[in-house]
């Protein structure tokens, strides 16, 4: 049986009607690791012997009448950056190096109780603090579409082992951009969650061990070769750590019920352009999504939604967030060195926009911290109407498809759009929108040419309505044809 590119679901489907057992998926996707992995340097860590153990364990189980879960058996691998007891959790941050995890984050342990096997880890940037994915321990990463050019980061080697089928789906961690970059980047689906949704606990960087609290900003989610897919790995995960009003349904697409879809598009700010190769895609799937039926799109943002705005918001939270770790003399040094910057911009601009805000914010006092959280929950409030008129928001992700590898001094990373040459951290721009806000973010790949890269579009919906944006990538696949395999490796 070929079993190449199978989505998750249909490989489950075959476990349940005895077609194939969980040995046989491990040889299957093992398989592809040493067909493509040395070419991508995806996949950094295999634990082949536990997990052919555990797939034994499943098909035993299996038949003898015993399913332990909605994934009972099904072999997948997860970022390297989550802990996976007895494997090694580096970031790839060389002090890390020899920090094998005791025990298994907290969504790592409901993938294994929902009957998954972790058959292995995928490659991340160093503290998981870049759009491209390389370290010193593991090395680069390549993207399947083209090895010259990145697959994205933080969760790149999450996508390329996805693109790749080294994986039927992946699970990954979102900041600002983590997960949805490489999804545009390889092609794949992907899903930030709302935060408060997911558990962070047991993520490197984090929060220490024994600290029950969770960190602001940060998210996690799936990635997958199809919405039905990301509404799987949903259902499973599902454990939030606060009160939700109204629990989100990813059993079924409660979307199509609706009689009128409301769609908001915002593809243009000033000052952040976007490649025109991307923004003719983004037309086509607008064209196209006006044509359906009981769809309505509307275009542009309220002018009191301002992309600079929330540009600055998102640094100084962001600054605040890393600060909680220093201690004084660390707090000290940020200052410093925000000040240093605000003086270095009098005379040139070598450093990322934002970037001193972000330091200062490390040390921010309490009347700026206060300041702070009013201007974010003044946007907070304009965000969650706009909300209430519209089902979703349509964004785009990055405003270039994927890039070569630069590993050069961030100062010197230059992003090209339109011929002209923009600041690395354009990265940022499209978004903050989501991680300020706590916003569940789903990533569509659209329509491509036979010579095009891939690019994809990120939807958008209220706070825990994460079902809503699925939703809504499963309705457009009638548009998009979904994931396409790269070139040279069906």
């Amino acid at each position: 049986m070929n079993l190449t590119y199978l989505t998750a679901s249909d490989v489950i489907r075959l476990l349940e009607q005895g077609e194939v057992n969980s040995r046989q998926l491990l040889d299957h996707y093992y398989g592809r690791m040493d067909l493509v992995n040395e070419g991508l340097n995806a996949v950094v860590q295999q634990q082949r012997e536990t997990a052919y153990a555990q797939a034994d364990q499943a098909d035993r189980d299996r038949k003898e009448g015993r399913r332990y879960g909605p994934l009972h058996g099904l072999p997948l691998t997860v970022k390297e950056s989550f802990n996976v007891s007895g494997m090694l959790t580096t970031s790839g941050a060389p002090h890390l190096k020899h920090n094998i995890a005791t025990e298994h984050a907290a969504t790592v342990q409901r993938l294994i109780q929902a009957g998954a096997i972790v058959m292995g880890k995928t490659n991340v940037p160093v503290m998981t603090a870049d759009w491209q994915t390389y370290n010193d321990l593991y090395g680069t990463t390549n993207n399947p579409w083209n090895t010259n050019l990145t697959p994205g980061g933080s969760s790149g080697g999450s996508a390329a082992a996805l693109a790749s089928d080294c994986t039927p789906v992946e699970f990954g961690s979102d900041l600002i951009g983590c997960l949805r970059i490489p999804a545009h980047y390889t092609g794949v689906y992907a899903h930030r969650c709302s935060l408060g949704m997911l558990s962070l606990r047991g993520h490197v960087p984090g929060n220490p061990p024994g600290d029950p609290s969770e960190p602001d900003l940060s998210a996690a989610g799936p990635l997958a070769r199809s919405a039905k897919d990301l509404r799987l790995m949903m259902d499973v995960l599902y454990d939030p750590w606060v009160d939700v009003p109204v629990p989100p349904d990813f059993r079924t697409n409660t979307l199509k019920e609706q009689a009128k879809i409301k769609v908001l598009t915002w593809f243009e700010a000033p000052e952040h352009e976007i490649d025109e190769r991307i923004k003719r895609r983004y037309a086509d799937f607008t064209a196209g999504l006006s044509r359906m039926e009981g769809v309505e799109v509307h275009h542009g943002m309220p002018p009191e939604i301002q992309m600079d705005k929330l540009f600055d918001l998102a640094m100084k939270l962001s600054g605040r967030l890393v600060g909680t770790s220093f201690n004084s003399r660390q707090r000290l040094t940020a200052s410093l060195a925000s000040l240093g910057l605000r003086a270095s911009r009098l005379v040139t601009k070598a450093f990322p926009e934002g970037l001193e805000d972000y330091y200062r914010a490390m040390n921010q006092s309490e009347g700026e911290q206060e300041e702070t959280d009013r201007l974010r929950q003044e946007y907070n409030r304009v965000i969650t109407s706009l909300l209430q008129e519209y089902d979703v928001l349509l964004l785009p992700i990055s405003p270039v498809l994927a890039i070569p590898h630069m590993q050069q001094a961030v100062t010197r990373r230059i992003l090209e759009v339109n011929g002209r040459a923009t600041g690395y951290n354009e990265h940022l721009i499209w978004n903050i929108l989501a991680t300020v806000f706590g916003l569940p973010a789903t990533i569509l790949p659209l329509n491509r040419s036979n010579d095009e890269l891939p690019c994809g579009i990120q939807i958008i919906s209220g706070h825990f309505k994460d079902h809503i944006t699925i939703d809504f990538a499963e309705i457009c696949e009638s548009l998009t044809e979904g994931f396409q395999i790269p070139p040279g490796y069906s």
